[in-house]
């Protein structure tokens, strides 16, 4: 199954939150409650498909950066050893690209073809960082400026905040103290400089919160009241301090739900981000947009399989993409639009694949979870081979509602290993 094997492992890995240094917390002003009632979905945020799926069947990809890891500058942090991406492993990779065909797009580039029907150039690659670390500067922006690839950098803007009052807090106190330089934030210069080099400054939220759990512990008013903040915040801050008005999101641990969309949509966002893997064509939601995490390691097979699957269109996928159930045992099904094999129909729950009953007339497959999920968030793919021999995949994220603010530890860490 190429990539498809590996999906799952590939977005539920540092799913703890561990890659950002900082204790992040939601804004004082906001206080809990005990009953969470989610917004009613939309029809804008219903999953979409084509009628002519063979229309938008040449996909591109989008991959995802972190931190990297200059030997024998530093150690390894061992606890978060898969979010650092040594820095020869990064340059083998973005000369496979090259060596390959494929073409880094820019943001100009992907809007055009999204809202203007514009082509993108053969084997298209969107390269994207995120967070804010310096090391994007010091060990990935040479390679990317070399190689003269336009690349997206998500920034959450408090960790620039938190960077200069730190720097300021040390500076009163006489202190020397220093963050370690894989957890050091960008400074302002960086970012200027990379921008000069053709990447484009957008929307990680202000504070990197779980926004679909926080969400949860308010009522309506109050988790409408945190999306705005940490959506808008960043539309101001890194206009006046980078000159970009952003329009792009990257949602903290792909977390999102149909309340958090709309606000997403109301905040003039034209396209977000998820970590669901996979490819994408303009048959999908251009708010649920699917995201490689490049993690490490990554065999330079695997790599490379990233760019052989196709987007495998579906109808009526339920549950829906970003919705919140309350079924611990949910069924699964959708309508595939492609021609496929019946056999090759596959589902995968975590770890698991699962066989589907397919009916090949009405091209829906269908299964009943017999073993209950954990509340929290989840990944699902469902995958087939189509006629040409091309694998299809297509990855999903639903959450299964917290029934209380807080949740047993079975609970959160199940939880937690699905939210990246």
């Amino acid at each position: 199954m190429g990539w498809a094997a590996g999906l799952f492992l590939a977005a539920a890995v540092g799913a703890s939150g561990g890659d950002i240094p900082l204790d992040l917390s939601p804004l004082p002003a906001l206080e809990s409650a005990s009953a969470v009632k989610a917004p009613t979905p939309t029809a804008v945020f219903a999953p979409v498909a084509s009628s002519d799926p063979a229309a938008d069947d040449e996909p591109f990809y989008v991959l995802c950066y972190h931190r990297f890891l200059n030997h024998p500058d530093e150690d390894e942090d061992l606890a978060q050893a898969e979010y650092q991406m040594p820095l020869e492993e990064f340059k083998w990779q973005m000369q496979y690209l090259k060596d390959n065909g494929f073409h880094p797009i820019s943001k100009e580039q992907l809007m055009g073809y999204w809202f203007q029907g514009k082509p993108l150039p053969l084997k298209p690659v969107l390269i994207t960082f995120d967070d804010g670390f310096r090391t994007i500067y010091r060990d990935a922006f040479p390679v990317i400026k070399t190689q003269g690839y336009p690349t997206i950098l998500f920034l959450y803007t408090k960790f620039v905040e938190y960077r200069e009052l730190a720097a300021k807090k040390r500076e009163e106190e006489g202190t020397k103290h220093k963050t370690p330089k894989k957890f050091e934030a960008l400074e302002d210069s960086d970012i200027l400089d990379m921008e000069k080099s053709g990447m484009m400054v957008e929307s990680h939220t202000a504070n990197h919160l779980n926004l679909g759990k926080e969400g949860e512990k308010l009522d309506a008013a109050g988790a409408r009241k945190l999306w705005t903040y940490e959506l808008n915040q960043p539309l101001t801050f890194i206009e006046t301090r980078f000159k970009n008005k952003p329009d792009w999101l990257a949602y903290p641990y792909g977390v999102y739900d149909p309340g958090i969309l709309k606000v997403t949509e109301t905040e003039g966002y034209k396209l977000a981000f998820t970590v669901n893997p996979g490819p994408n064509d303009r048959t999908l939601p251009p708010l649920m947009l699917k995201r490689n995490l490049v993690l490490y390691p990554i065999s330079h097979d695997r790599f490379a399989a990233i760019f052989k699957d196709k987007v495998l269109h579906l109808k009526g996928l339920t549950p829906g993409d970003g919705v919140l159930i309350d079924s611990q045992k949910p069924v699964i099904s959708a309508k595939i639009l492609d021609d496929v094999v019946p056999k090759s129909v596959q589902l995968q729950v975590g770890n698991h694949f699962m066989k589907v009953q397919y009916n090949p007339k009405t091209h829906v497959f269908s299964r009943q979870l017999q073993a209950p999920l954990a509340r929290g968030g989840h990944i699902l793919t469902a995958m087939a081979t189509d006629k040409n021999g091309s694998t299809r995949v297509f990855n999903w994220y639903f959450r299964i509602r917290h029934l209380q603010p807080e949740t047993s530890p079975k609970d959160e860490g199940t939880d937690d290993a699905t939210e990246n």
